[in-house]
C-alpha cells in the first residue's frame, strides 16, 4: 500500500518507531519502521510511504520504503505537493506552456540556445519551486507564477517601448531568479542553502548562465555578458543585492517590472485580509505603508 502524506509526529518503544502520517483528506495512519529510518525524515513534509498492510484484532502498516516528494523526477512532484501546500492558481501545465510559449518568441540562436538549454534541465524545479520564502511569490509554483507575470509586464512593455530589445527583456526575466531553485534547500520548508547564504540566487543565476555558455561554446560572445549583467543587475541598487546597477534599457526594465509584480503580489494577499474601508498593517515592501482598500462602487 502507498499512502502519500505528512510527517506529524512519531513516537517509540524498544522494538519500532510509530510513524504518525497525515494523508491530504485528514486521515491518520501508524507506521512502523526502525529508528534509523526515522532519524532521516523531516517532521511536517510530504513523502511517499510504501507500506505492508498486516490485517489481525488490528490492521498495522509496516514501512518497506520511502520517498521525499520533492525529489520525485516527474509532473507527479507538483500534483501530489499541491494536495499539502499553498500554491499557484493555475496548474502546472498551465505555467509550462505559457513559459515555452515566451521562450519561443526569442529570435536570437545565441541567447535562446542558452536559455532553453537552462530551463530544460532544470524545468520540474522552475515550475514547483517558491517564488520567495517568505515575502512574495512564497507558495508551490511562486517561481513561475511570478515569471510569467512579469513576461506578462515585459509583453506590454514591448509594444509601447520598440527600441527596446525583446531577446534580452524575455531571456533575462526567464533567468533573472533561476538561481532560486539552488539557493534553497527544498520546495517544502525551504531554508537557505550554504550557495544561497554565501552566493545568493543573483549571482547563481548568472554562474548558471556563464556555465551553459561554456558547454555551448558561447562564452566570449557579447550576447552572454549583457544577458549575465540583466540577471546581476535585477535588484537595481547594490544594497538591495545587486552587484551592478542596471546600465542597459533592457536590464532597468527587468529590474522594474520584477518590483512591480513582487509588490502588487504582496499587496494583493494583504488586501486580501481586509474589509473594505480599512487599512492594511504597514507593509515592509513599502517603506511600511498602510494602504486603503476602499469600497467597490
Amino acid at each position: 500500500m502507498t499512502i502519500y502524506g505528512v510527517l506529524e509526529t512519531s513516537n517509540s518503544n524498544d522494538n519500532f518507531v510509530n510513524l504518525v502520517i497525515r494523508t491530504d483528506n485528514d486521515t491518520l495512519y501508524n507506521v512502523k519502521t526502525s529508528k534509523e529510518v526515522k532519524d532521516t525524515l523531516k517532521p511536517n513534509h510530504v513523502y511517499e510511504f510504501n507500506c505492508e498492510v498486516k490485517e489481525g484484532k488490528r490492521t498495522s502498516y509496516h514501512l518497506i520504503s520511502v520517498l521525499d516528494v520533492s525529489l520525485m523526477e516527474s509532473e507527479k512532484r507538483y500534483e501530489i505537493l499541491q494536495k499539502f501546500m499553498a500554491h499557484t492558481d493555475h496548474d502546472f501545465y498551465y505555467y509550462k506552456s505559457k513559459l515555452y510559449s515566451y521562450l519561443a518568441l526569442i529570435d536570437n540562436k545565441i541567447i535562446y540556445d542558452i536559455t532553453k538549454k537552462i530551463i530544460d534541465e532544470n524545468i520540474l524545479d522552475f515550475l514547483t519551486y517558491q517564488g520567495g520564502m517568505r515575502v512574495h511569490h512564497a507558495y508551490l509554483g511562486g517561481l513561475i507564477e511570478h515569471t510569467v507575470g512579469m513576461l506578462e509586464l515585459a509583453t506590454a512593455f514591448l509594444k509601447i517601448y520598440e527600441y527596446l530589445d525583446k531577446n534580452y527583456v524575455y531571456a533575462g526575466v526567464i533567468l533573472h531568479d533561476i538561481g532560486k531553485i539552488k539557493e534553497y534547500t527544498d520546495i517544502q520548508n525551504p531554508e537557505f542553502a550554504l550557495k544561497g547564504h554565501l552566493l545568493g540566487h543573483v549571482v547563481i543565476s548568472a554562474m548558471m548562465v556563464d556555465e551553459a555558455a561554456i558547454s555551448l561554446n558561447y562564452k566570449e560572445e557579447e550576447e552572454i555578458l549583457v544577458l549575465e549583467h540583466i540577471l546581476l543587475s535585477h535588484h537595481g541598487q547594490l544594497e538591495f543585492g545587486s552587484p551592478k546597477k542596471p546600465m542597459t534599457p533592457e536590464a532597468i526594465l527587468v529590474w522594474y517590472i520584477d518590483t512591480i509584480d513582487s509588490k502588487f503580489s504582496v499587496l494583493k494577499d494583504e488586501l486580501s485580509k481586509i474589509e473594505e474601508g480599512s487599512t492594511t498593517m504597514p507593509l515592509y515592501i513599502l517603506d511600511k505603508q498602510r494602504i486603503y482598500k476602499p469600497h467597490k462602487k
